[in-house]
């Protein structure tokens, strides 16, 4: 017997405390009651008895389980033992399975199991598994064992999965694991179909030195491979009449054969509306269109299948015979502008908005008066041509944007900000700068990395230098704000700033034609649409999305038409509904240390339609996604796994064993885990001790 920590011992020492326990005597009297003690003289009492052990079951309890613990904190094992003794050395094994879809093809993953559990046959009591499945990432179904049936067991209930190969995040985690070994023999054994486009070579990623790695080639058979590729969406839309949406579908075959009048269909809301057939040549694509069909509800779910009505399967690969998208008629951001003046002073404005596309703007033309109403809340965007804000006015807008609203300040000769609120805007509003004697002044220094401007940075995409400003007021940036353009003079003619979920944005001049002549030169048009663009927070949301993917929630309520707000939602949290029929909340954001309050995101795992609901009052749109697998996984084409080997292994050698027979003193410890038995029994004696005692107290009282 040798010990890992022989110090423990020294813990031994502690058995003394039980029998000095025992050897002290408890007298027990007996009580005579007395009237009064004050007549009595005190005598010290002196006890004459020897004092002797009398529970001798109870001391030998007490001393077996605090040498039992001590004992287990030394760590004992039996040093060259038959558990601990290998023919060449004991191994750490991690078991690579690849549940990707594309191992559904065939008979591949029946043969994946088997590979894997032939593999581990040869293994000894000595040897450790780690299993370990992964497809697009990685993670330890069973880590460390030395118990083979366990490590069976997992791979018969693994299954494949809807993500695609990506072999790199699974050497990574096998080396990670190896590197914590204290056995002499390392051995990585990855079974896969092999996919070309699952390997990147990377030069950072090597196995611990010694590491043998062997590889295990399955094959699904022969069966025909057919895939769905991403559908085209033309949309149509006739004055007065509803959209319009004409879906295309592609078909790949990859296999060598002709595909002929292959069933596909197109599903609305889990309705076939239209069967059609459709044929493929051989290592070939072929597309089809099917009618085009009016779209009037939101989150409109559509699936285009190959297959019969009853869903029967044409091919040895499944998962790639559907795909799942979104149809949602076109919804228009509302955009509330004001302004002081008449009609005239917004009548550019109006215009430039009534023909905004991608998205488009629901305007509403309001007097300043609105800004203490109902309408605001109806808004995504305000624009404030001109406007002086008292203190009810501004404590409102500024709701309004951290909520997740956008604000235009258009500064004239009236516009005004209360100064309690005056740190909260981007900049300080100076006096009026009179261009009017002498040159106007010109636009420079836009910032074309930015949203707003990056349409312009093309050579003849807009000039905004040819607009001419006869008058402006003065701006100081605040320290955290951007700086979008300026003057020919310097000074700052656009100014940002994002407060909470949304964003605000001091203009130096007019909208109008008061103070500038930009509403008249061709740029204003697509500069008025990315304002609203950017200050709305739109992202046009694409129809569907693939597994692995990130889907900003934030943006898709507002590509729904969601108004300000989004604050209050994401504070009270949303609901998500999976495509497995699983409910969950997604997570809140927290702030920055800036108080922005990053955008909320949900990743897709699975295959199928994502739904997600707002699970408080201030109520928001419906979002629904719809996840898809990779369609590069279908491309069964097969790499030399031996190409793999020689970059995880550096091109040497494919593992070395260190000759010994015997384990080290740690990894024989750790195999044989004896310090488990002998806490488990310390723990049990103590129990029996304290059951022994409390039925001994009873018995003499």
């Amino acid at each position: 017997m040798s010990f890992l920590t022989p110090l423990f011992l020294l813990g031994l020492a502690a058995l003394a405390v039980p029998i000095l326990i025992h050897l002290t005597q408890r007298e027990r009297k007996s009580v005579v009651e007395f009237p009064s003690l004050m007549f009595l003289r005190k005598i010290p009492y002196e006890s004459v008895q020897r004092r002797r052990i009398r529970d001798w079951l109870l001391l030998a309890l007490r001393l077996a389980a605090i040498a039992l613990i001590v004992t287990a904190f030394a760590r004992p094992f039996l040093r060259g033992s038959d558990l601990a003794a290998a023919p060449g050395g004991a191994r750490d094994i991690v078991v690579l399975l690849d549940r990707s879809y594309s191992m559904g093809y065939g008979e591949a993953w029946a043969r994946a199991q088997s590979a894997a559990a032939d593999a581990l046959s040869s293994t000894t009591p000595a040897d450790r598994i780690s299993v370990v499945l992964f497809a697009d990432t990685a993670e330890v179904a069973l880590r460390s064992t030395p118990d083979r049936s366990r490590a069976i067991a997992e791979i018969d209930a693994a299954t494949p999965g809807p993500g695609s190969t990506k072999y790199g995040p699974a050497l990574k985690l096998a080396g990670s694991l190896l590197a914590e070994s204290l056995l002499p023999r390392k051995e990585v054994i990855l079974v896969s179909d092999f996919q070309r486009g699952g390997w990147q070579p990377d030069d950072t990623l090597r196995m611990p030195g010694g590491t043998t790695v062997t590889t295990a080639v399955v094959d699904g058979g022969q069966a025909a491979s057919l895939a769905l590729t991403p559908v085209a969406l033309l949309r149509t839309r006739e004055q007065g009449q509803p959209e319009r949406v004409a879906v295309t579908a592609g078909v790949l075959n990859r296999t060598a054969t002709a595909a002929n009048d292959v069933p596909i269909n197109l599903e609305i809301d889990g309705r076939i509306v239209q069967d059609l057939k459709i044929s493929v040549a051989p290592s070939a694509s072929a597309s089809i269109s099917f009618s085009p069909l009016t779209i009037t509800a939101p989150n409109t779910r559509a699936v285009v299948r190959l297959g019969t009505a009853g869903g029967a399967a044409v091919d040895g690969l499944t998962r790639d015979n559907t795909f799942n998208f979104v149809l949602t008629p076109s919804a228009p951001v509302p955009v509330m502008a004001v302004s002081a003046g008449s009609a005239d002073a917004t009548l550019y404005l109006s215009r430039a908005l009534a023909i905004g596309e991608a998205p488009h703007f629901n305007a509403s033309m309001q007097s300043p008066e609105a800004l203490a109403g109902d309408a605001l809340n109806r808004a995504r965007v305000i624009f404030l041509n001109d406007i002086a804000i008292g203190d009810a006015v501004a404590t409102r807008l500024v709701t309004f944007v951290e909520g997740g609203g956008g604000l235009l300040m258009a500064l004239g000769q009236r516009a005004s900000w209360p100064s309690s609120r005056a740190a909260w805007l981007p900049a300080s509003i100076g006096p009026t700068v009179d261009r009017t004697r002498g040159a106007a002044a010109r636009l420079s220094g836009m910032d074309y990395g930015h949203a707003i401007f990056e349409p312009f940075r093309a050579p003849r995409s807009g000039d905004f230098s040819t607009a001419r400003f006869y008058s402006y007021r003065g701006l100081t940036a605040a320290k955290d704000a951007s700086v979008l353009a300026r003057f020919d003079t310097g000074e700052p003619a656009l100014v940002e700033r994002t407060m909470g979920r949304g964003r605000v944005i001091v203009y130096a001049s007019t909208l109008d034609l008061n103070w500038n002549d930009l509403a008249l030169k061709p740029m204003f048009l697509p500069f008025v649409h990315q304002l609203g663009r950017h200050l709305s927070g739109f992202k046009e949301q694409p129809a569907w999305l693939t597994i692995g993917q990130v889907l900003d929630v934030d943006a898709a309520e507002v590509a729904a038409g969601a108004t300000s707000g989004s604050a209050a939602r994401a504070a009270a949290g949303r609901a998500i509904l999976t495509p497995g029929g699983q409910r969950r909340d997604l997570a809140i954001p927290a702030a920055t240390a800036g108080g922005t309050t990053p955008a909320a995101a949900l990743e897709l795992t699975e295959q199928g339609f994502y739904e997600i609901r707002s699970a408080g009052r201030e109520a928001g749109p419906t979002i629904v996604a719809a996840s898809n697998v990779n369609i590069t996984e279908s491309n069964l084409d097969r790499m030399d796994p031996n190409e793999l080997v020689a970059s995880v292994t550096g091109n040497g050698p494919a593992g070395s064993t260190s000759g010994q027979d015997v384990l080290p003193d740690e990894a024989q410890e750790l195999a044989q885990r004896v310090w488990w038995y002998l806490l488990f029994a310390g723990i049990l004696l103590l129990i029996a001790e304290t059951v022994i005692a409390h039925r001994y107290s009873r018995v003499r009282t």
